[in-house]
């Protein structure tokens, strides 16, 4: 197992107000956009989010040319680090402008395809996120059951 660098791995930048963060495949970088998310639970929820997609990516092999690969790590960042849509919408990373770009028949096909399997794996954190609830905290100390340290 490889270990996570914060001063490697994590990157706080100015970015574009569209978006509030991001995974880079390249760098192998969860990038926080520090103009953007402004409190403690967005910074909380986009970081969550982005560190499903880098888990994702090491673990699965994610391939962000694959439409069934790019919906099935969707879906988990949007289950375990969103409570909602409009959580996910208010963070930047629903963005209805982003549905509208794509091919809506396809993208319900692979949505449709992948959405069972997806939605019920929970790894990394063995449960789905909650706002204003201990599932952070519960989430940490059942860390051993999933071979975390």
């Amino acid at each position: 197992m490889h270990e996570v660098d914060l001063t490697r791995h994590i990157s706080c930048e100015v970015c574009d107000v569209s978006v509030s963060g991001g995974y880079d495949s390249e760098l192998n970088q969860v990038v926080i956009c520090q103009n953007v998310t402004r409190s403690e639970g967005m910074t909380q929820g986009v970081l969550t989010h982005e560190l499903i997609h880098m888990f994702d990516y090491c673990r699965n092999k994610l391939d962000f040319k694959n439409l069934e690969h790019l919906a099935c790590t969707e879906i988990r960042a949007a289950n375990l680090a969103h409570c909602s849509f409009l959580s996910a919408f208010s963070q930047g990373d629903a963005s209805p402008i982003k549905i509208a770009k794509a091919h809506q028949a396809e993208a319900r096909e692979v949505v449709d395809r992948v959405f069972d399997r997806c939605y019920n794996d929970l790894e990394p954190i063995g449960r789905r996120i909650r706002r204003n609830s201990l599932d952070m905290h519960k989430a940490y100390k059942e860390r051993y059951a999933y071979g975390y340290d």
